[in-house]
């Protein structure tokens, strides 16, 4: 075996595993740990690493394992596609979510379904250690695959240091681009994401739509993200959406861009039914931008009291809270500065600190 850890990067430029991968190995450099710990990486960016080409979830994937783990004494899979066949190494694995299991009866075919379900139990029994991204992934993982409390470790994930609050003279040049580029408008309720049906953006835009068309709220919608290849039925309005006078539809902006965005918005605006973590949660408080969000899943772990946290069963909360937070500056100051101090919590150096420590607990073969 020629390498202490492998750990697979071929998802590195993807939303969210992408964006933990990224996360992983700047906390792994700035702390040293990546050398320290002879890490090798499987799957290249910008000519570094090994090659690994094959595509995640197939019959191709699984026939090069074998040769990728058989070169490393542990291997780290970012996410639950992992070796059906692992040999002597030890396996470490991620899971961020189980969403695809937790919606797939409204979501997935039976086949889709079939291969979520034997991939979960699979990594769940085979892997020497789970890391999982918030307890509520860690409860999940238990309550619906039986998984050993006891191999579970929670490491919660971190936020980029270039998410920051721009100075004024920074932001207003900046925000004036993207009003000659993308018509944005000066006063908008941000929402950042894949449009995935879990997410709840259709949710989001009919409460909108009811407020504008009650003359309850002056401000636009700004929804950023790509669309899902596929909808099913009742979510036609999604795969069909485009931008007109109150919503602007933009499906992919570059990092900048980004940042400017959140820091003009009035708040964040996160509907999600279902979040293994939420990232984009801790982006808005680095960048000073109140949270409107949901009670769901793991988002009140990632939150706390820094955010407004309504349920979705019931329509008036999100649109008291829209009115409220457009209306009332008082209140967006307090929610930026909760945000602000909560986002102070989370840092992808001791991300990387303690997955560095699960990997010599597995080699150590201690428990």
């Amino acid at each position: 075996m020629r390498h202490r850890i492998g750990l697979d990067i071929r998802m590195i430029q993807n939303t969210g595993i992408g964006t933990y991968l990224r996360g992983l190995l700047d906390g792994f450099r700035s702390t040293g740990l990546q050398e320290g710990h002879d890490l090798s990486l499987f799957g290249q960016k910008g000519g570094i690493g090994i090659p690994f080409a094959a595509p995640i979830y197939s019959l191709q994937e699984q026939l090069q394992y074998p040769g990728m783990i058989g070169q490393c004494r542990l291997w780290h899979s970012p996410h639950y596609n992992v070796p059906i066949f692992k040999g002597p190494a030890k396996l470490v694995v991620t899971i961020h979510d189980i969403i695809h299991w937790v919606f797939r009866k409204q979501f997935l075919t039976p086949l889709q379904t079939a291969y979520a379900g034997f991939m979960l139990r699979r990594a769940v029994t085979s892997a020497d250690r789970i890391i999982a991204v918030s307890q509520h992934t860690k409860k999940d993982l238990v309550e619906y695959f039986k998984a050993d409390e006891q191999k579970i470790t929670v490491i919660y994930q971190g936020v980029e240091g270039s998410c920051r609050e721009l100075p004024p003279e920074v932001l207003k040049p900046a925000f004036e681009v993207l009003r000659n580029k993308y018509n944005a408008p000066e006063n908008y309720f941000l929402y950042v994401g894949l449009m995935k049906p879990h997410k709840n953006i259709l949710w989001l835009l009919r409460l909108f739509r009811k407020l504008k068309a009650a003359g309850k709220i002056r401000s636009a919608l700004v929804l950023i993200g790509r669309k899902d290849v596929k909808y099913p039925a009742g979510h036609e309005e999604l795969e069909s959406l485009v931008s007109d006078r109150d919503v602007i539809y933009l499906p992919r902006i570059e990092h900048e861009e980004l940042l400017a965005f959140y820091n003009q918005a009035l708040a964040l605006i996160h509907p999600s039914l279902y979040e293994g973590f939420g990232l984009t949660l801790l982006e808005a408080m680095a960048c000073g931008t109140p949270v409107i969000t949901t009670n769901a899943s793991s988002i009140p772990e990632v939150v706390g009291d820094a955010a407004v946290r309504v349920d979705t069963t019931d329509e008036a909360p999100m649109m008291d809270a829209m009115i409220r937070m457009e209306t009332d500056a008082a209140l967006r100051e307090a929610y930026r500065a909760k945000g602000l101090e909560r986002v102070k919590q989370f840092s992808w150096n001791e991300t990387a600190r303690r997955t560095a420590a699960v990997y010599e607990k597995v080699l150590a073969g201690v428990s």
